[in-house]
């Protein structure tokens, strides 16, 4: 019966220790806890700053991009120019006036009688 008695007076010292060990216990899952919200923490600022950094390098290529696009731009408008100011000097040196004046020239003279060729009326047709 003696071991019956003991019973009451160890049961505060296991309350206690038990007190005790849950205090550690919820401690240790605070400071787990703690650990935890700064890995998140960690972990989402690492996130936040690399889509930040991606965001940055493509605004940094699509302004490039840009710049070639305005560059291509110039460019093909320089081009366009030229065509025009070439097209323009070939109408001038084609124009029926100027076309005469070379052929006079050249020695050419306007033809008096025009005369028409009939190919049924031809004998003997030369075939290169």
């Amino acid at each position: 019966m003696a071991i019956l008695a003991l019973p009451p007076l160890i049961r505060p010292r296991l309350a206690l220790k038990q007190v005790i060990d849950s205090v550690a216990e919820t401690q240790t899952n605070a400071a787990n806890t703690k650990l935890d919200t700064r890995k998140f923490m960690f972990v989402m600022a690492t996130v936040v700053t690399l889509n930040l950094l991606v965001i940055a390098g493509i605004n940094i290529l699509m302004t490039q991009d840009a710049f070639t696009l305005q560059h291509l731009k110039a460019e093909r408008n320089s081009a366009l120019d030229k065509k025009d100011a070439i097209l323009n000097q070939v109408n001038q040196m084609n124009s029926p006036s100027n076309l005469a004046r070379m052929a006079r020239d050249m020695g050419m003279v306007a033809a008096t009688k025009i005369e028409y060729l009939n190919y049924s009326e031809l004998n003997e047709v030369v075939v290169p």
